[in-house]
């Protein structure tokens, strides 16, 4: 008389599917998102039947010329629903621009952009552009780098240093530069001034790119030496001045040029070898502060870092030369925004355009 068991059924439990947590700042335009997408999809299961979608462009059959258009089965949208769908694409385009700035905000400065920068250049219109991000992020710096007005040394004489730290090309850049004086001004009186004594070999190289352009060096090792060589210069002399590396010694020497009132404009080029680190950089922008204008030098030794290009951009007073080899004609170059950009664009590796969320790089 038992009677028989009926085996239970086992219960299933719908799987709840885990909703995406947006962060605590989009919170109030994801919900925005959400209820516009949900609103939408209830007008469609409404009138749409049975899954049709509405007709597109690309799904809608063209008439030809003299003939009908033909009519469709599906109900077309309404202005209302028409709107909403406005309304939900720009929601869509705003966060996906939103996320895309994050991505390259994180890519920046992971790449050692500094923040200031990064603001700078979000700001700028097409800044969150996907197309060709590295293109335009190299160019939008090239243009802060170029120096807005070249130095020209056909204007008669001039006195130029060059500052920078030990090793940076200080002496092969001074003579790139007098070399293009002598072929721009022939005729023009110049003179290699050696203030760097105490350097084994300053004076050796410089004399030799003396015999090389036919202008006499002048050796100096007192500050007293400079001061009656530049008086008695006058505005009849270009000197070029092999400043030294010693920081005391060099702050001395350039307060006698500035100071002295009957000579040639003064230049004071400021020198940024390829290896030189940012703590270099600001180190030498506080002993420099009145600088005219930048020379990269070493090109061919090594790439330029992209924290310091940055810096260079926000602080410096523009980039005038290239020096890229030690040729004393072919190796000096005035920059445009085009080598400078391709400049920047070998600075930024792979791996940091990807982190950008940059694309493939054009070749």
């Amino acid at each position: 008389g038992d009677e028989p068991k009926v085996a239970s059924k086992p219960s299933y439990k719908t799987p709840v599917e885990p909703t995406f947590q947006f962060p605590a700042e989009k919170s109030q335009k994801a919900a925005e998102f959400d209820r516009l997408l949900n609103e939408t999809a209830r007008q469609f299961d409404r009138r749409v039947a049975g899954g049709a979608r509405p007709p597109t462009a690309s799904t809608t059959p063209q008439p030809r010329k003299g003939e009908a258009a033909p009519t469709s089965s599906v109900a077309h949208l309404s202005d209302a629903d028409t709107k909403r769908l406005q309304s939900l694409e720009e929601s869509v385009n705003e966060i996906k621009s939103l996320l895309h700035s994050q991505m390259m905000m994180g890519g920046l400065k992971a790449a050692g952009a500094s923040p200031a920068l990064i603001s700078v250049y979000l700001a700028q219109a097409g800044g969150l552009d996907e197309q060709n991000a590295d293109k335009r992020f190299a160019r939008f710096l090239a243009k802060r780098l170029l120096h807005k007005q070249a130095p020209n040394f056909a204007e008669g004489p001039r006195v130029v240093v060059t500052l920078g730290p030990s090793g940076s090309g200080k002496t092969t850049l001074l003579s790139q530069i007098a070399a293009r004086m002598r072929m721009a001004m022939p005729d023009e009186k110049i003179t290699f001034v050696n203030a760097d004594t105490s350097r084994l070999g300053a004076s050796e190289q410089l004399r030799a790119h003396g015999r090389i352009l036919d202008v006499p060096v002048i050796d100096i090792e007192r500050t007293a030496e400079l001061a009656s060589l530049a008086e008695s210069a006058g505005r009849r002399l270009s000197m070029f001045v092999d400043m030294p590396s010693d920081p005391a010694e060099c702050a001395e020497l350039l307060r006698v040029l500035e100071n002295t009132h009957e000579l040639a404009p003064l230049f004071r080029c400021g020198v940024v070898s390829s290896n030189l680190s940012l703590e270099s950089l600001e180190s030498m922008r506080e002993r420099f502060p009145k600088l005219d204008a930048i020379a990269l030098t070493k090109l061919d030794e090594a790439r330029v870092t992209l924290p310091v290009l940055c810096d260079l951009s926000m602080h410096g007073p523009g980039v005038a030369f290239m020096s890229t080899n030690a040729n004393l004609v072919r190796g000096l170059h005035e920059p445009d925004v085009d080598m400078l950009e391709k400049l920047i664009s070998g600075s930024l590796p792979a791996s940091e355009s990807h982190l950008m969320g940059f694309g493939g790089r054009a070749a």
